[in-house]
């Protein structure tokens, strides 16, 4: 009972005032959420394409048909161009595509012909839907070549074209492609990075408060009180954990129903790893507030602990671009450890597969933290 009341008084000392609040849950959301949005989402979305066909001929419904069929875009018909003009600059949609009237009568004369594309900035949207509609022009101009050399014209060339088409729409023949996500992208790389770098920012955090325990004898008088040492190294074990349970429930819920992040890994296995991550940076944690003995030193984490050993772990760039003797030293960090089995999970594998992830992430806690336990009782002088 007396570790409960421990673990909610540094609750109340940090997530419940303002500063931590922001600090902890909204400043970590926030920030991951700025990164999503830089690097765009993890799901396979479909963009939204406005478009307007003047063409009273073949091509405007073939290339409408085509590219509505396409994954990749959701097409919104406007009523003019003045509506799709409007849909570009308010963002409605990423691009608009106008067929001109006259379309199809210039490509079936074999005339060189293109459709108008709308953007507000080149985009990766913009530009795959240029790249496509360049290639249903370039396959409208080789079939209209076709019955040009069979020599057709007039309605029985349009006739043969249409028939043609109609063989095309059915995608007898068809590529597919499959993801077997056997390497993390840019995005999912960053963003699981930074998360784990919030995570370990409660080390500062932690440290600061127990520290501020001891310069102020707090942590001297629990231990003349009726209060057993291992009751209070486990309130500060829980209060620290239950904050960092919240702040990971926070960010993903705010990343993946609010942001909209595919992680592409179930929710319960996401937790699990963050929360084996959250118990190894505890440990860390716990570690260093016994082997530091002044609160004006906790500072020095940042430059000493929480971002050397996130470099080394891969939380800014992928392992794979580091030197090999960097990667065999990132073996002994949990960031490493925690990344790799949130990226296999992601690859598809279970939980069971990234067991060794787990088991090591469980011994960097309850090293570190048998090493904190043992260092946290204050000096003889502190108590007196």
């Amino acid at each position: 009972m007396n570790s409960l009341y421990i673990a909610l008084n540094m609750l109340r000392r940090t997530l419940l005032q303002k500063r931590g609040l922001l600090l902890h849950l909204v400043l970590p959301a926030a920030a991951i959420s700025a990164i999503i949005g830089i690097l765009g989402h993890g799901g396979d979305k479909a963009v939204t394409i406005a478009y307007l066909n003047q063409d009273q001929g073949l091509f405007g419904a073939f290339a409408a048909a085509e590219l509505a069929a396409m994954p990749a875009y959701q097409l919104e018909q406007a009523e003019n161009e003045l509506g799709l003009k409007e849909a570009v600059i308010t963002k409605k949609a990423a691009a608009a595509l106008l067929v001109p009237p006259g379309f199809s009568e210039r490509l079936l004369r074999g005339e060189a012909a293109q459709a108008e594309l709308l953007q507000l900035s080149p985009s990766e949207a913009s530009v795959t839907l240029r790249v496509n509609v360049d290639g249903l022009v370039k396959r409208f101009g080789e079939l209209a070549a076709l019955g040009q050399q069979r020599g057709l014209e007039g309605a029985a060339l349009q006739d043969a074209v249409q028939a043609a088409l109609q063989q095309v729409s059915k995608h007898q023949v068809r590529a597919e492609l499959t993801d077997y996500r056997l390497s993390a992208g840019l995005a999912d790389n960053a963003i699981t990075g930074f998360m784990l770098i919030f995570i370990m920012g409660l080390v500062g955090s932690t440290v600061g408060i127990i520290l501020e325990d001891r310069r102020l004898t707090t942590m001297a008088r629990m231990y003349t009180a009726p209060v057993r040492s291992l009751e209070i190294a486990v309130g500060n074990f829980l209060g620290s954990f239950l904050i960092g349970t919240l702040q990971v429930l926070f960010v993903l819920a705010v990343t993946r129903w609010v942001a909209g992040y595919d992680y592409k890994l179930p929710f319960l296995s996401q937790l699990v790893m963050l929360e084996l991550f959250l118990l190894a940076s505890m440990g860390v944690a716990a570690a260093i507030a016994g082997l530091v003995k002044s609160q004006t030193n906790v500072g020095v984490l940042n430059t000493l602990v929480v971002v050397p050993t996130c470099m080394l772990g891969g939380c800014f760039w992928p392992l794979s671009l580091m030197p090999p003797w960097m990667q065999t030293l990132a073996n002994f960090v949990p960031q490493k450890w925690a990344i790799d089995g949130i990226q296999r999970l992601a690859a598809g594998e279970s939980l069971a597969a990234v067991g060794l992830n787990m088991v090591v992430l469980l011994l960097f806690a309850l090293i570190l933290l048998g090493i904190g336990s043992a260092v946290l009782r204050p000096a003889a002088a502190d108590a007196g």
